[in-house]
């Protein structure tokens, strides 16, 4: 589906602001003052304090006067998603059978700006992983899901994405060198899936597969993530590519 041509008239900037501004509360960042969050914003402390008694007097924020938190409300919008949007209704029952038919963990995620998220993940699982819940967002350069959709831009957006990514070294197994970080995208590119190896949680093997509709877009990733304990990454891609290129095709049609 085309997006449709949005002119600038047509946009309501206080909802732009208020949206921006709920978005900068995080895990590092549980609680901004005014001038925290005017900062961070870009805006003045006076119209950021109005935003932030907005809403508190809505529901969706609270303070103790200096600085101010999201409440429980705020999952609202979120849940909307979750029960309204098409594409994850449509994954869960292929998600569901290839966790069944491979006894382990599958999630599917879609790129949103330069992080990842998981819209679906499997009921069953075997591991406790903060970056498999439902909503969770990674960067991209070190995620299984994440690489797939850098290894299909193009050489321009991707050379845009790198100006202005930093390759944090996440974990001791990290990859942190343009170069090589280059050439490995061109590999998943190549081979059609992607294995990363403990470089956003140490412990975690994860092999994911790009899933297209039938024009050939991109339109998420699906991933099957294990703890390392249970088997070496090429024996990942012997016993699971078969189950997860099966998921990819059924899903094609379902994709569009």
């Amino acid at each position: 589906m085309k997006s449709p041509v949005i002119h600038p008239r047509d946009l309501i900037a206080g909802l732009q602001k208020g949206l921006a501004l709920m978005q900068l509360f995080s895990v590092e960042t549980p609680r901004l003052t005014v001038p925290d969050a005017a900062r961070r914003c870009d805006m003045t402390s006076s119209a950021t304090r109005r935003f932030l008694l907005t809403l508190v007097h809505e529901g969706f924020a609270e303070t103790d006067g200096r600085h101010y938190w999201l409440t429980a409300k705020a999952l609202r919008i979120g849940q909307a998603y979750v029960d309204s949007a098409q594409l994850p209704l449509m994954l869960r029952p292929i998600v569901e059978q290839v966790a069944r038919i491979t006894g382990e963990h599958i999630s599917v995620g879609v790129r949103d700006g330069d992080d990842i998220v998981h819209i679906v993940r499997s009921r069953y699982s075997h591991i406790s992983s903060l970056s498999i819940r439902p909503g969770a967002r990674m960067p991209l350069y070190c995620t299984a899901s994440g690489r797939i959709w850098l290894a299909n831009l193009s050489p321009e957006a991707l050379d845009q994405y790198l100006q202005r990514t930093e390759l944090r070294s996440l974990t001791p197994y990290t990859q942190t060198n343009a170069e090589q970080f280059r050439e490995e995208l061109q590999r998943i590119n190549q081979q059609g899936y992607c294995t990363v190896d403990g470089e956003y949680e140490v412990g975690m093997r994860v092999l994911g597969v790009p899933l297209r509709d039938r024009k050939g877009e991109l339109k998420a990733a699906m991933a099957l993530t294990t703890h390392a304990s249970r088997m070496a990454i090429d024996e990942m891609r012997q016993r699971y590519l078969t189950p997860l290129y099966e998921a990819q095709a059924l899903l094609k049609p379902v994709l569009g």
